[in-house]
């Protein structure tokens, strides 16, 4: 009965560790997206609602598609902005300005790495090899994804064994972790599925009893 009981509630932990991120972010890209297709579209309104022919249903779907197209081109711009020299030197400015700031640092980490995890997340499908491998000393074992492999003296393989190149995550936020590279011998292939080691991290193990029995 404990251990019923135990595993009811484990799933229950994993369930919330699972679903309040992602709840969260969805609820704050709606929140967000609508917020500013409003404030895109809000100009262009006062140009066509004076047209007293359009009706209402009409007037609100050209404001939306205006705010709408409107956004995506502002997010185009400012993404690439973001991506150059300067833009770079720009973002970590202000970043270091919200990190003064007590209540906006921390919602704003929270959020960043909470877009970051699910942006790793559907990047995660590049992945199809989980590893065990003992890190960051013999006798404690880590969970990794092997993302290549390294003849020996090929590339930056100085060595005169195979290595496997892994990312090692780390938990609860996956998005940031190490790159490490690991003798072929030393790396246990598990069989288990990305998915299943992505939850596994993200939950700090509490997600074990919701692997899937076939993997």
């Amino acid at each position: 009965m404990k251990s019923v009981t135990g595993s009811i509630r484990q799933n229950i932990l994993a369930g919330i560790v699972v679903l309040v991120p992602f709840g969260l972010t969805i609820f704050i890209l709606f929140k967000l997206g609508r917020w500013i297709i409003n404030w895109v579209s809000a100009a262009p309104a006062r140009f066509i609602k004076p047209i007293e022919a359009l009706p209402e249903p009409l007037f609100q779907i050209a404001t939306f598609s205006i705010g709408l197209i409107g956004t995506i081109i502002i997010v185009l711009i400012i993404g690439t902005i973001a991506r150059n020299f300067i833009g770079k030197k720009m973002v970590v400015f202000f970043e270091g300005l919200i990190s003064r700031i007590p209540l906006a640092r921390t919602v704003y980490i929270a959020t960043k790495q909470i877009i970051e995890t699910l942006f790793f997340a559907a990047g995660m499908k590049n992945l199809k090899r989980v590893a065990m491998f003992e890190y960051p000393r013999k006798g404690i074992h880590s969970i990794g994804f092997i993302t290549g492999t390294l003849e020996p003296g090929e590339h930056h393989n100085a060595t005169d064994k195979k290595l496997y190149s892994i990312f090692l995550p780390t938990t609860p936020n996956p998005t940031s972790g190490y790159y490490i590279m690991v003798p072929e011998e030393d790396v246990t292939e598990l069989n288990i599925s990305v998915e299943d080691a992505f939850r596994l991290i993200v939950s700090a193990g509490l997600a074990t009893n919701n692997f899937d029995d076939s993997n």
